[in-house]
């Protein structure tokens, strides 16, 4: 069996991460695999083994029937192929995908999908072709003791953080304000963001400090517990040492088509607090596995990204005092939050390993297969 399979598998982004996670999963399972990359991406790093991997495919021509589509739906058309099987693998943040991402997705044959909040943003766009539900992969052989944290300068405190793209969606304000508020007379205590918005840049650097400092003029708080940003490109292993250096990760955002950060997160032993909506929070139950933030779905507003995050969309929205208590149980509670961590962490090595995606994978495509033999 034999797939191609078309998307940034060499971008520095959550799209390149998925791209990597889903051949990795596909080639456990004895799929082989073509590569067709495509690129959204300036910056280049470094993916380690199977980013050489995933070059060295970029070569193989065996012949295919399947091919699957993993980049933004809006540009599917150049890549589709007469003849050819296209299956479409989308995630999505809000409750419904933008018009023409949903016009994209239906010159597939099926979509692959990893939750049912995925799924039905993709119908309520007017995606008519079938959707399967499979959950996007992750390497669960990497362990905590393989991983040797950073130095930090705030190696003494319980250390919060956040690893995101500076936009709304990832609601950094929410983040900040509520952080600052609750710990404003807390001694031992941090807060570490890994940021950027759009690129590395001097000038996008300094619109990011500017966001926060404006934040803190607005509360006008007598104390701030203290924020580290990091602002420079990791390669994938030094991400992983960027985990292992904190004890709790946070991401109040207002939706995810997945979530990378969290799975991460929690294959390293950390707790993680993030809102219950979209992507891996399904297959989370909170205070199990993970602290799961309450939520409301509110109009889209406020977004830079208006060609594919519209006023007719709906996503998540989190209240400061929700952030809040949640930060405060964790601090307050850091032995009850290891044993979320612990009990999330083997959750992500039962569901997601690259043998049990690549399963269901294979699965779906056996099935493709003797389509084609019946017909």
């Amino acid at each position: 069996m034999n797939v191609k399979y078309c998307g940034p598998a060499l971008d520095y982004s959550g799209y390149g991460e998925a791209n990597r996670h889903d051949i990795a999963a596909l080639l456990t399972v004895n799929v082989g695999v073509n590569v067709e990359l495509t690129r959204h991406c300036l910056e280049i790093s470094e993916f380690g083994k199977l980013g050489n991997t995933i070059r060295e495919l970029q070569g193989n021509n065996s012949p295919y029937r399947v091919k699957i589509l993993h980049t933004t739906p809006n540009i599917y058309r150049q890549f589709i192929e007469p003849g050819i099987y296209h299956i479409a693998r989308v995630f999505w943040e809000t409750d419904k995908l933008p018009a023409d991402f949903a016009y994209g997705v239906n010159m597939c044959n099926e979509v692959w999908t990893g939750s049912e909040y995925n799924a039905k943003a993709i119908r309520s766009a007017g995606v008519t072709i079938p959707i399967f539900l499979i959950p996007e992969a992750i390497d669960t052989s990497i362990t905590p003791d393989q991983i040797k944290p950073f130095l930090t300068a705030n190696k003494d405190d319980f250390r919060f953080y956040s690893i995101f793209e500076w936009t709304e969606r990832k609601n950094p304000g929410v983040l900040l304000e509520a952080y600052w508020l609750e710990f404003e007379n807390t001694q031992n205590v941090s807060l570490t963001i890994k940021t950027y918005l759009d690129d590395f840049t001097a000038a996008k650097k300094n619109e990011i400090d500017n966001y926060i400092r404006k934040i803190k003029v607005r509360l006008g708080l007598k104390n701030y517990a203290p924020i580290y940003l990091y602002q420079q490109l990791l390669s994938r292993s030094q991400m992983y040492r960027f985990h292992r250096s904190f004890n709790c990760f946070v991401s109040p955002h207002r939706g995810e088509g997945w979530g990378i950060p969290q799975m991460e997160a929690l294959l390293m032993g950390n707790a993680i607090i993030s809102t219950n909506c979209g992507g891996v929070h399904e297959y989370f139950k909170n205070t199990i596995d993970a602290i799961l933030l309450e939520h409301t779905l509110t109009q889209v507003s406020n977004n830079r990204n208006g060609q594919w995050y519209q006023p007719d969309q709906q996503w998540a929205s989190v209240e400061v005092d929700t952030v809040r208590k949640a930060l405060r149980w964790v601090f307050d509670h850091q032995a009850a939050a290891g044993e979320t961590a612990k009990r999330g962490g083997s959750t992500v090595r039962q569901l997601f390993s690259f043998k049990t995606v690549g399963d269901q994978m294979a699965k779906r495509l056996r099935q493709i297969e003797e389509t084609f033999n019946a017909a």
